[in-house]
Order: structure tokens, then sequence, then C-alpha cells
């Protein structure tokens, strides 16, 4: 049921990142971004609670997780040079809840629990993940038009491919 609530979580956050474009609400776009941002916090932490209750949890997810968070937010920020703004104080917070899925499921695939669910949630976090680092470039990148328009078609390539593996982990679980 925790796989359940982290996709139902996520749909909440997708559809509060759409409204300041669905609703022509851009006066309101960092506040329902902090709110999407949060929801997607929510979904991860029933995602990181589901897979530690199916799989078990090592001390060494933490460092992982850690070395994946300082590429995430230090990676975008350098790189990308991109200007969290008015978030700055929260990212590298989301930057860990991120990471942590990633490697939680490599500590699932690590430990043999079922191949094929093991498979279909590392490479759907993984996917997760990039997308949410093409989804940063997007929102706090000084990206033009025409770039943010293909970097949103990477984004949801990479996001939904990864819903629908994490979704079909179900099938598995249940």
């Amino acid at each position: 049921w925790m796989f359940v609530m982290g996709l139902a979580a996520s749909v909440v956050g997708d559809v509060i990142l759409a409204l300041p474009d669905m609703l022509q609400m851009k006066a309101k776009a960092t506040v329902l971004t902090l709110i999407g941002g949060l929801s997607f916090a929510v979904a991860h932490i029933f995602y990181i609670s589901a897979m530690v209750v199916s799989f078990g949890f090592r001390w060494w997810i933490i460092l992982v997780a850690a070395a994946l968070g300082l590429i995430f937010f230090f990676g975008n920020k350098m790189i990308g040079k991109l200007d969290y703004g008015k978030l700055n104080a929260g990212m590298p917070i989301y930057s860990i809840f991120v990471s942590l899925v990633v490697a939680e499921s490599l500590m699932a695939f690590i430990s043999g629990a079922g191949v094929l669910v093991s498979i279909l949630l590392l490479v759907g976090f993984v996917l997760f993940w990039l997308s949410d680092i093409v989804l940063m470039n997007i929102y706090f990148g000084n990206r033009s038009d025409n770039q943010k328009v293909n970097l949103y078609y990477y984004n949801l390539t990479f996001y939904y491919t990864a819903q629908i593996l994490i979704a079909a982990t179900l099938y598995f679980l249940i």
C-alpha cells in the first residue's frame, strides 16, 4: 500500500506543478512549486518506507544517497548554473529524498529481492532521479523557450517511464 500512496502523492505533485501553466497562475508559481515539491517528498517517503519494509536497510544506503544528493544538487547548481531562488534552502533536502529512493532500490537489487522487481525499481528510480535533474533545469535554469520544450520531452519521457516501471512492481509485490 505504501507504493500506491507514493504513486498517488506523485499524481498530486504532478497536478500542483502543472497549475501555474494551466491556470495562468504565474504569480503563485513559487508557492505551487514548493507545494508540488513537498508532495513529491511525501511520495519519496512512502517509496523509501515501502522498500525498507520489503527489502531491509543497510548503513551504506546513507552514503550512496549522500553522494547522489551532492551530485544532484551541486551538479545542477554548478554545471547547469541553476538558481533555485527562494527554494535554495530546501533543495539539498529534496536532493537527499530523491537520492534515497535510488540508493534503496540499489539495495533491493543487490540483495537479490526478486530479480525482476528489483530491476524495475532500480531502473524506475534512476529514471525518476534523471527526470528531476531535467526538471530542475526547466524550472530553475536560464533556458530559452525552445530549450525548455526540448527539456520537457526528456523530462516527461524519463518521468512517465519511471512511473510505469514503479507501478509495474505492484503486480509482483501484491
